[in-house]
């Protein structure tokens, strides 16, 4: 009943995660949706206005140079170039990251840092498009330039090991989104992979993010398929080949009942005797996902082929001393 207990929290901790992810996605696809109306209506308005009125007026001549041509005042070409950055920006980001949809991981994985990557080159081509917009002083831009590249050379120096070991892990197929991988004692589904971030999200709904250069080390559980075992103890007095035979008969039934098996179940044999009896392992193969729930199911099955075959699971022996 605890883990039964500890389970429904899991899963309803899952759900509601999920569900706020899918309303906060909502909520962004609306507000993009409304700017994006904002930004088509002056544009709209502005190309109905500057054809009504005579070129030579004062509307049509107003409209015409600061939004049509952007070449107004800068405070005005600055709002202009960042909202049709910010559009052009997001645009092209979406239709990137439709590519992934219905894709392998390996695609997938290509996809999302290359969305992450062109998200990054669109923000520095507007920061230099407003250097343009303010007419600064050549001399003040290449101090600007020269602060930076200096501040680059001291601080980016994991930013671009973020960066390669990002590209190393991706070209390399070590990781990739989807794969199921345990990370210092932490272990979850990578959600993205990005530049300079890795995303592992729990099962509890938690994202982990790690620097990419800090994965150095981590078991990636989903390159092959992972065993669930199923190890059960019975008492010494049990006949070994009957209880063996048994087993063995009912691995049909599992496999049929269990798709999630993709080999096996396999009766390894007798593991070790201890204390309580003697101890056998039955494993099935599956993908990583599966294999806790699968575990509790292989767990289950023979709990109720031992009870229906009057097969005694071992108990510990508690031994009186007067």
């Amino acid at each position: 009943m605890m883990f039964s207990h500890i389970d429904e929290n899991l899963a309803k901790n899952e759900a509601e995660y999920l569900l706020k992810k899918r309303r906060n996605k909502v909520k962004r696809v609306i507000a993009f949706i409304i700017f994006s109306a904002i930004v088509l209506s002056v544009y709209t308005t502005a190309v109905i206005l500057n054809a009504v009125f005579n070129s030579d007026s004062l509307i049509a001549r107003t409209v015409r140079v600061n939004i049509l041509e952007n070449n107004g005042h800068p405070i005005v070409q600055t709002i202009i170039t960042i909202c049709l950055g910010f559009l052009i920006i997001t645009l092209v980001h979406f239709f990137i990251r439709l590519l992934a949809i219905r894709a392998n991981k390996r695609r997938k994985t290509i996809v999302t840092i290359t969305a992450s990557f062109f998200k990054y080159i669109g923000y520095i081509v507007v920061l230099v498009i407003l250097f343009n917009v303010w007419s600064l002083d050549t001399a003040i831009l290449a101090a600007v330039i020269a602060a930076f590249g200096i501040a680059l050379g001291f601080g980016a120096q994991g930013l671009v090991s973020d960066l390669l070991t990002g590209l190393f892990l991706i070209f390399e197929n070590s990781l990739q989104v989807g794969d199921i991988v345990s990370y210092k004692d932490y272990r979850g589904e990578v959600e993205e992979i990005g530049i300079r971030t890795t995303k592992i999200r729990h099962v509890n709904g938690n994202v982990k993010v790690v620097n990419n250069s800090e994965l150095k080390v981590f078991v990636n559980m989903s390159i092959h398929r992972s065993v669930a075992a199923c190890d059960v103890v019975i008492e010494y007095g049990e006949n070994i080949e009957r209880v063996e035979k048994i087993i063995s008969g009912h691995f049909t039934e599992v496999a049929e009942k269990y798709p999630v098996i993709t080999e096996g179940p396999i009766y390894k044999g007798l593991v070790e005797f201890n204390e309580k009896g003697v101890m056998l392992r039955i494993i099935a193969k599956c993908h990583e996902t599966e294999r806790l729930q699968l575990e509790r199911d292989l767990n289950r099955e023979f709990k109720m082929l031992f009870d229906k075959n009057k097969i005694k699971l071992a108990v510990p022996k508690i031994k009186l001393v007067q």
